[in-house]
C-alpha cells in the first residue's frame, strides 16, 4: 500500500506532465477525493494516513509539512514520496479522479474543491479537526456513485473499468429485488 506522500508525489508528477501547476491547497483536496473514490472503486484505502476536517477542508496531516508555506507544490518538494509505489490499479483510479479536473483553472482548483467538500457529509459531519473516517467517505460516495443525481457537489468519476464493485441506485435495487422475489 502506498503512503499519502507517495500518492501526493504521483498526483504532482501526473499534473506536471499535463502542464498543470498544483497549489498546496488543491493537493490536499485531491488526496481526499482520490482516497474517497478508491474506497468506492476497490473497497480499500489508497493510503493509511488520516484525513482531518480542518477549517478549509480535508487535510492529510502527514503531507501538510510539504505544503506548509507554499502556494504551489512541485514533485521535487516531496523527495521521500515515490510515485512508483502505487500499483497499476491504484494509478488507474487516481488517473480517473485527476482527469475530472484537467480543464480546471490551476489557481482556483483548491478553492473550488474546498467549496465542494464543505457541501458534502464526510467533511460536514466530522468534528472540527477530527478524522474524516474511511467509513464515512465510503458510505457517502458509494451512494453518490450509485445515484449520481442525488444531492452532492463532487463530480462523479467513471469507475466502470477500474472498480471491483457494482453500483445500483435504490430504484434499480428495488427492481432487482422484485425480479428475484417473483
Amino acid at each position: 500500500m502506498a503512503r499519502a506522500i507517495d500518492v501526493a508525489r504521483y498526483i504532482l508528477e501526473h499534473r506536471n506532465a499535463r502542464d498543470h501547476m498544483t497549489t498546496a491547497f488543491a493537493l490536499q483536496k485531491l488526496l481526499y477525493y482520490c482516497q474517497s473514490w478508491m474506497l468506492v472503486a476497490k473497497g480499500v484505502t489508497l493510503f493509511p494516513d488520516d484525513i482531518r476536517a480542518w477549517q478549509h477542508g480535508p487535510v492529510v496531516v502527514s503531507v501538510y509539512p510539504y505544503c506548509r508555506g507554499r502556494h504551489y507544490v512541485f514533485p521535487r518538494e516531496i523527495p521521500e514520496g515515490h510515485a512508483d509505489a502505487l500499483s497499476l490499479d491504484e494509478r488507474a483510479v487516481v488517473d480517473r479522479i485527476l482527469a475530472m479536473y484537467d480543464d480546471s483553472d490551476d489557481g482556483s482548483l483548491g478553492d473550488g474543491l474546498e467549496r465542494t467538500s464543505h457541501r458534502e457529509r464526510p467533511w460536514a459531519d466530522a468534528n472540527p479537526n477530527g478524522i474524516i473516517t474511511p467509513d464515512s467517505m465510503l458510505d457517502f460516495y458509494s451512494q453518490v456513485q450509485a445515484d449520481p443525481d442525488s444531492d452532492h457537489a463532487a463530480p462523479v468519476p467513471d469507475l466502470a473499468n477500474v472498480a471491483d464493485r457494482t453500483f445500483v441506485s435504490g430504484e434499480e435495487a428495488d427492481w432487482l429485488s422484485s425480479m428475484i422475489s417473483d
